[in-house]
């Protein structure tokens, strides 16, 4: 067809970057890799969504949520999980060192079991309450397992209709109770707090954790099986009607670090034993780095990681489905905007050219971004910002837009990256001012020196901070320590690629593998520095 030019409007875009507020690009536009189905079958264990930040996954579950009828959303923020962290009970027990992992699983269970039946039933007052329980002591009265389950869940909070962070603070008083209890006579008046056991004498301590231990070991989380062997087979027995959970932001600063990673373990145990509530399943939504670092901080003797494939969703583009996606996002805003006519990406972007070695826009754009939905649109939409007013995108618009574009690549995986890598601002500089491509001999120069001088400074907990700290310590890092380990970082973000042998491809951590050991890093051959931060740190071309 023929394309009737148009003048690019100012802010014109494909949709938003989040998916929040993407909702009408993500109604008319979705593109379907075939992960909906998978989610949406009650069959299927897949029930985990992992993928780097951008890459679709709170798309996914709005997509899910406009594709059933049962379903209730839980938002972390909703929760109160900062709650736990300021609780008393908590607080002392932390201190204590007593292992709370069982508390976390049978918070989660009691959530997960409340929403769920919450959903079914429309709790919404104690008469509903009650008749939801008359009918499970009914159907159960002659089963003495059951019935000790539905006393012990009602003991530990059954009220149905309150707000989940309201049940959450009711189990949470109830352990403090419990403890106290068992403390006895004799520690009555401790201070259940954090400064009442720093207060403690060793010996104290000793007994109290003890105590305090065999409070949390002795959770009957045996019982509240039976209440899920009761839901499948009393409430969920209707293969006609299918229930869902959709849980997201678990990625955002609802509490601290070391909390959050018990909480996000406890919580991928419980996807995994709710699998026995037929027509029912939990989704999950989970950036890969905060997997990987619940995996990590919570991984304990005998963990296996191959245990819980089965239930993870990895996200992955190709080039031909972000055109794809792409392609059908130009033709809705130009449809909403401009005309009826049928618009296509090669109507507004230029031709390719030789300057380009021949790639098109799209291949030329795609090849800056981590194949990932949110870095493209993020482009596209710097290059309408920079065409405003104009008939077309021009290459000379593309290069133009490229520069804010790589300065918020760069803000952005310092964004992603903060919490594993706090001083990845200055870690990052290694690489400002290099060739594209550069042997692994070359990594270290003058700014490796001034950067690693800079992180000793630092007073955090990332990795390249700890072992710069180490390196100036007599008998601490070697050389090839803090190389391997600032390394490892670049990688892991995606700001360099890595060749491990002369004859071998470069390997990406968002294509290939995810992270690399130390070993692979002391093996590197060669470095190559993503085409999306060639821009902000004023990499030279090599014309490899």
């Amino acid at each position: 067809m023929e394309y009737n030019p148009v003048k690019i409007k100012r802010n014109l875009s494909i949709g938003d970057l989040d998916a929040e507020t993407d909702n009408e690009f993500l109604d008319t536009c979705f593109v379907d890799k075939g992960y909906l189905e998978d989610l949406l079958d009650v069959k299927n264990p897949c029930s985990i969504i992992v993928g780097r930040t951008g890459a679709g996954k709170s798309a996914l579950l709005y997509k899910v949520s406009t594709s059933i009828d049962n379903y209730k959303k839980i938002d972390p923020n909703d929760i109160s999980v900062k709650f736990l962290e300021h609780s008393d009970i908590i607080q002392f027990m932390d201190k204590l060192g007593v292992n709370l992992d069982l508390f976390y699983k049978m918070l989660w269970r009691h959530i997960l079991i409340i929403e769920l039946v919450r959903l079914r039933y429309k709790i919404k007052n104690e008469e509903e309450n009650d008749n939801f329980f008359r009918g499970l002591i009914e159907r159960f009265n002659r089963d003495e397992i059951k019935q000790k389950a539905i006393s012990y869940f009602r003991e530990w909070g059954d009220k149905f209709w309150l707000d989940t962070d309201e049940q959450l603070k009711q189990i949470t008083r109830k352990l403090e109770d419990e403890t106290k209890a068992n403390l006895g006579v004799k520690y009555s008046g401790v201070d259940v707090s954090l400064s009442g056991a720093s207060k403690l004498s060793d010996e104290q301590k000793t007994e109290i954790t003890q105590r305090a231990s065999q409070v949390v070991s002795s959770l009957q989380i045996k019982q509240l099986n039976e209440m899920l062997d009761m839901l499948a087979e009393y409430s969920f027995k209707d293969p006609q009607k299918h229930y869902y959970l959709l849980i997201d932001q678990l990625d955002e600063d609802w509490a601290d670090t070391a909390t959050r990673c018990k909480f996000i373990r406890a919580l991928i145990e419980e996807v995994k034993g709710f699998r026995k509530v037929r027509h029912v399943k939990i989704l999950v939504a989970l950036r890969k780095d905060l997997i990987d670092m619940v995996f990590d901080k919570t991984r304990g003797a005998g963990f296996q990681e191959e245990k819980y494939e089965s239930y993870i969703l990895q996200i992955h583009w190709g080039h031909e489905e972000l055109v794809d996606l792409v392609e059908k996002r130009v033709r809705e805003t130009f449809r909403r905007v401009y005309t009826k006519d049928q618009v296509a990406i090669s109507d507004i972007f230029p031709e390719a050219r030789k300057v380009a070695h021949g790639k098109t826009a799209m291949e030329y754009m795609l090849e800056r971004t981590l194949l990932r939905p949110r870095d493209i649109l993020q482009f596209i939409n710097e290059t309408f910002k920079a065409g405003f007013d104009k008939d077309k995108i021009t290459w000379t618009l593309i290069h133009e837009a490229e520069k804010t574009y790589s300065e918020k690549r760069l803000r952005s995986l310092k964004e992603e990256w903060g919490e594993t890598y706090p001083s990845f601002e200055d870690t990052i500089e290694i690489l400002r001012g290099r060739k594209s491509t550069f042997d692994f001999s070359d990594f270290k120069n003058s700014q490796f020196e001034a950067v690693i001088t800079k992180l000793s400074t630092k007073q955090n907990e990332d990795p390249c901070v700890i072992t710069a700290r180490s390196y100036f310590e007599v008998n601490g890092s070697s050389e090839d320590e803090i190389l391997s380990t600032i390394l490892a970082c670049l990688y892991k973000v995606g700001a360099i690629g890595i060749k491990l042998e002369t004859n071998n491809s470069f390997i990406w951590s968002y294509r290939n593998k995810s992270a690399i050991s130390a070993g692979e890093a002391e093996r590197a051959n060669q470095l190559k520095i993503h085409k999306m931060l060639h821009k902000t740190l004023d990499v030279r071309s090599n014309n490899i």
